[in-house]
């Protein structure tokens, strides 16, 4: 009778273990909480930056009321504190896979938020002209979005494929960014006309992970050793 139990339990042991195995972590619902989260800073800090950078472009251009200036900063505000917040959030996500890039991340971010709420101060104090300064916005932001590309993109806690469009996305934003700081208008101008187009790429990176997010959320699951 004890033997018959025994070997009973032997052949419930190897199911039970995968069973084991197979059962969600604690930290899954947090994880799923985390991508729901990131993919909304991408999107408030997406739309609340191109309706702010239309008000205060509208402001400069044809001399409308001074309320669209208001509201453009305001929003551009807004734009600072989710950029700040993807960048907390991101860091208990890629602090595993990236400790460095994740911290990186973070800061650049924080950095992103406090140029964009310098900019806006200044604007209202001062009412200098915009495009002067959104340049310092595009670079900060370039340097984080190849920063959390790369780290994508070796972590694989989302496809490959979306992760190469920041890879190679925001290194042609970035460099065009720098070029138009040095006032190299004729060869890029990424504010204007054609010059536009080095924003597709990240651009798209930027609406399509959300999606991603919102419906599949982070896999650290595929990660091999």
């Amino acid at each position: 009778m004890e033997t018959a139990t025994l070997d009973r339990s032997m052949q419930q042991s190897p199911a039970t273990a995968v069973a084991a195995k197979a059962a969600p972590t604690p930290t899954t619902p947090t994880v799923d909480k985390t991508a729901v989260l990131v993919g909304l800073c991408f999107l408030t800090a997406t739309f609340t930056f191109a309706i702010g950078n239309a008000f205060i472009s509208s402001y400069f251009s044809n001399a409308t009321a001074h309320t669209a200036l208001i509201a453009g900063v305001s929003l551009l505000g807004c734009c600072g504190l989710a950029v700040a917040a993807n960048g907390a959030a991101m860091r208990r996500v890629l602090t595993p896979y990236a400790p460095i890039r994740s911290r990186a991340y973070f800061m650049l971010r924080v950095t992103e938020c406090l140029t964009l709420l310098a900019v806006g101060a200044y604007l209202l104090t001062s009412h200098a002209q915009w495009n002067a300064y959104v340049l310092a916005v595009y670079a900060v932001s370039g340097v984080a979005g190849l920063v959390l590309s790369s780290a994508l993109l070796t972590s694989r806690i989302v496809p490959k494929n979306l992760s190469m469009l920041g890879v190679i996305g925001y290194p042609v934003f970035l460099v065009g960014s720098i070029l138009a700081m040095f006032n190299l208008f004729n060869l890029f101008d990424v504010t204007h006309g054609t010059g536009m187009l080095a924003l597709v790429l990240g651009g798209l990176f930027e609406l399509i992970l959300p999606i991603w997010l919102f419906t599949k959320g982070f896999t650290p699951h595929q990660i091999e050793d």
